[in-house]
């Protein structure tokens, strides 16, 4: 480039700081919307470090994974058991150390091992032990505090964890022995569903602000078109002019980008307060990457030149003054209804089969598919209001006034909410395949909720649909368990509760394993149809899947047992002794143990004493779901009977933790995605008061009414939103069913959520012009006739 043009850059830059009020007004403004967009930019190419950090802080807290119950005791050794639990739907994680010498290796996080019966906890789980209601939980942490996990030990500022110390752990409770805490992890590939998802929330999030930063750029067009006539009068030719227009842009967008790091900056800060469905970032993690970062630095203001040098090619500037073509050129339909044509045939390419995805083609062709077709839904939004309001019928003067100004020129005002029509577009787009998605990685409930009374296990049907439960206790023998049983079914909450021993059978070679539940003949008799029973007695009982139960009716096979659950420790051999009847069970889909096989049951007479005196118990209860927080109730009663039990709830769906991640980020991205159309929104919003000034102060002086002008405004934003939700659903409907149609899933629509996505959009433009009302009003004085 050479000097003379980089001189004209450089002189429009400094008109926009040296030209007077309203040239410093248009460059704030103009900065203010490219900011919030860099911002969003920035925080967007901060997620892939988000990432990293996170996956490290997860690692950092892998223990009991690797952890052994062969290794030999030693000065640098600790014993560690999972404590776990879950208050009111929130994850609590828990763990129970005892140290086994000077030099035991310290969870991150922690500066000194907690004594027996004392624990650290995060500052969440700190807050939330203070805060009213959680009695319930206090009962259940009852440990002592006296110190608080750092952050090096902690996903997040919002992750409620615990670590209590013990001077009683054993093998026989479910603990493991480990020499270190941390482990490096090797990161498989996500599912190519899942990777489709995070691509499309991506380019949902970035396109409306890569529009918005166009139409900023384009901020304050007419009253910059007039100053640079003088400049015609003075010589300089169009080609001159666009340049220092140029330069002008430029000067909005350098002070853009500082004022979107800064916005970023204070945004990442208050993040840390914040958090998704349990997903939290503390500041230091929120970094972007210095690629991406210099990417934004650098397109940022190359779009700013272009979008501007692009929009003087339909100005005519003379010496003598600036006008828009006065009989414009009709609009072009044909390349604007190529883009999504030509976007679903890439889609088409790049999506021919999920596993294409995975593959950094198949990411670009996706992307670029995706633009096409949302880049499509935004050419085509000036073209409708355009064609709409060509011939319209006429109205109140209000209306009329409305009408007419967007007659005289739809570009701004379809502009102004392109932004937010292509994230409508893109949402619903989102919601679709999210809605397609979420069935491959969210299983039904394993125990339909109108099925009466309680779980199989529960010895009598209550009137009401018990909530099935299964308390889980390690190294238990069976008096105990069947004490435990008793303390549970006496809680006011608890309707019924039935104690059982698991394992699983292995014949000669490892081979034809079964499964053995040992209970009383009163429990038996709640999970199978029994023509009698006394102690002494076994069955084979039949499931209602696969009935691998060849090994049981060989009377007197050597057989090897292991406990389910637990450390899976080995329990003795014994002799299968002889099988008093085969029976059906009473409902194998609904025990999640049984697996629907078939199995052996067996009393406690029909069995070695050995074998009960140290294996897994469970216990399946039902709870009255009349009472209230029923679930935390009996995770309490739970807990200060054993520390080392667990409770499971059969009923709740268990989603890919995976799924799970990527949607937790994306509702996070996608609120700061509807802040910043919202907040550009008023932005353009204002900007174009600013600019109709004198014409609504001339018509206020002539007699039009407050409230005529009022409402022609709201009528301006109103009309080209209401074409451009009608363009966003049929768009973002199409796109959605592509994307489900490529991705080999079934066609379907969340139709509350399309309607609910449109409600949102249409408040939001409600929302902006009663917040314009007092510049608006402002605009109407007599001051603002002045003119310089």
């Amino acid at each position: 480039m050479s000097g003379r043009r980089l001189d004209q850059y450089a002189l429009g830059l400094r008109l926009a700081f040296t030209g007077g009020r309203d040239p410093l007004v248009r460059v704030l403004l103009s900065a203010v919307a490219i900011g919030l967009g860099v911002a969003l930019l920035l925080l967007t190419a901060s997620v892939p470090g988000m990432e990293q950090h996170r996956d490290a802080r997860i690692h950092s807290q892998y223990d009991m994974l690797y952890g052994s119950t062969s290794m030999r005791a030693s000065d640098r050794t600790v014993l560690i058991a999972d404590t776990s639990t879950v208050f009111r739907g929130q994850d609590i994680r828990g763990r129970a150390v005892q140290p086994e010498g000077v030099d035991a290796p310290l969870p991150p996080g922690v500066a000194h091992y907690p004594g027996p019966g004392q624990m650290v906890v995060s500052p969440a789980l700190a807050s939330l032990l203070r805060a009213d209601g959680s009695g319930l939980l206090r009962a259940r942490l009852h440990y002592t505090p006296v110190g608080t996990i750092g952050e090096a030990g902690l996903l997040g500022p919002a992750q409620l964890s615990y670590i209590v110390g013990s001077d009683s752990l054993s093998f026989a409770d479910g603990a493991v022995r480990i020499d270190e805490f941390g482990h490096p992890f090797t990161s498989k590939a996500l599912n190519p569903l899942l990777v489709l998802l995070i691509l499309v929330g991506f380019v949902v999030m970035l396109t409306p602000v890569v529009v918005f930063v166009g139409a900023a750029a384009r901020f304050g067009g007419d009253q910059r078109d007039r100053r640079l006539s003088a400049l015609r009068l003075s010589g300089a030719d169009r080609r001159m002019t666009a340049r220092i227009a140029a330069g002008e842009s430029l000067g909005g967008a350098v002070v853009g980008l500082v004022l979107g790091l800064l916005f970023f900056l204070i945004g990442r800060r208050l993040l840390q307060n914040f958090s998704v469905e349990g997903l939290s970032f503390y500041a230091r993690d929120i970094s972007p990457q210095p690629v991406i970062a210099a990417l934004v630095v650098l397109v940022v203001p190359a779009l700013s030149i272009a979008v501007t040098q692009l929009a003087m090619h339909r100005v005519s500037l003379d010496p003598l003054g600036a006008v828009r073509r006065s009989v414009a050129r009709k609009r072009r339909l044909w390349w604007r209804a190529l883009l999504p044509v030509v976007g679903l045939g890439v889609l088409a390419l790049a999506l021919r089969s999920p596993q294409g995805i995975q593959q950094t083609q198949g990411m670009l062709l996706t992307a670029v598919g995706m633009l096409l077709l949302l880049a499509g839904v935004s050419a085509l939004l000036p073209w409708l209001v355009e064609a709409a309001t060509r011939r319209v019928p006429g109205g109140s003067l209000s209306w009329q006034l409305a009408v007419r100004r967007l007659q005289l020129g739809s570009g701004p005002a379809a502009g102004a909410v392109s932004g937010i029509v292509v994230a409508v577009a893109g949402a619903i787009a989102l919601q679709t395949l999210f809605l397609g998605i979420q069935a491959s990685f969210t299983p039904s409930a394993q125990l339909s909720a109108s099925v009466a009374g309680p779980r199989s296990g529960s010895p009598a049907a209550p009137a009401v649909a018990a909530v099935p439960a299964e308390v889980t206790f390690p190294g238990t023998p069976s008096q105990q368990l069947t004490q435990y049983a008793a303390e549970i079914r006496s809680s006011p909450e608890v309707a019924t509760a039935a104690g059982v021993h698991d394992f699983y059978l292995t014949g000669p070679g490892n081979a034809n394993g079964s499964l053995l539940r040992v209970a009383d003949c009163q429990t038996l008799a709640t999970f199978a149809v029994l023509p009698s029973c006394k102690d002494g007695d076994s069955f084979v009982a039949l499931g209602s899947g696969y009935n691998n139960t060849a090994l049981l009716d060989r009377r007197g096979t050597v057989v090897s047992t292991q406990s389910l659950g637990g450390s899976m420790a080995d329990g003795p051999d014994w002799r299968i002794p002889a099988v008093t009847a085969t029976v059906h069970q009473t409902d194998p889909a609904a025990d999640p143990d049984s697996m629907g096989i078939g199995m052996l049951f067996a009393t406690p007479g029909a069995v070695p004493g050995a074998l009960l005196t140290s294996g897994t118990g469970a216990i399946f209860v039902g709870l009255d779901p009349t009472g209230p927080d029923v679930q935390d109730q009996l995770r309490t009663t739970v807990a200060l009977l054993s520390p080392w039990a667990t409770v499971s709830f059969p009923d709740s769906s268990d989603t890919n933790h995976d799924f799970t991640s990527v949607t937790h980020a994306l509702l996070a991205g996608a609120a700061l995605t509807l802040l910043l159309v919202a907040g550009s929104l008023l932005v353009g919003q204002l900007e174009q008061l600013r600019e109709r000034k004198r014409s609504l102060a001339a018509l206020f002086a002539v007699g039009a009414r407050r409230r005529t002008l009022a409402l022609s405004v709201l009528w301006q934003s109103a009309v080209p939103v209401a074409i451009g939700l009608l363009l966003a659903v049929g768009g973002g409907l199409a796109l959605g069913g592509a994307l489900l149609h490529l991705a080999q899933l079934p066609i379907g629509y969340d139709w509350p959520g399309v309607a609910a996505m449109v409600a949102l959009a249409g408040a939001a433009v409600l929302l902006v012009t009663l917040l314009s009302l007092p510049v608006l009003l402002r605009t109407m004085r007599p001051s603002g006739l002045r003119f310089e």
